[in-house]
């Protein structure tokens, strides 16, 4: 989301601060899609889970994001605009890098 803000002309902070917001949204349905998903599945996943939804881990991780986010927000408004954008881009090279290698790994 961050990127294709910025290729439309969106100042990099406005990009972070947007993605973050749809984040919220986006990570509710995602975790009760992957709760229905797996519910034909419930004898084959470990106990405690709903569907392929983690209980454990969604009562360790989610209070611990929500306690974390307003640090990420400081710290990304915080940051100039060319520490922003050089810390996005050295993330997608990152994450391009882990695609590009577990491509190779699998041959």
């Amino acid at each position: 989301m961050t990127a294709i803000l910025t290729l439309y002309r969106k100042p990099i902070h406005s990009a972070v601060a947007t993605a973050s917001g749809i984040g919220v949204p986006i990570t509710i349905a995602g975790t009760l899609g992957y709760a229905l998903a797996g519910l034909p599945h419930r004898s084959e996943l470990p106990p405690l889970s709903i569907g392929f939804v983690s209980v454990i881990g969604l009562v360790m991780i989610a209070p611990i994001s929500s306690y974390v986010a307003p640090l990420g927000a400081r710290l990304a408004h915080a940051a100039s605009k060319r520490t922003l954008e050089i810390g996005f881009g050295v993330f997608l090279v990152l994450a391009a890098a882990r695609f590009l290698w577990s491509l190779i790994a699998q041959q």
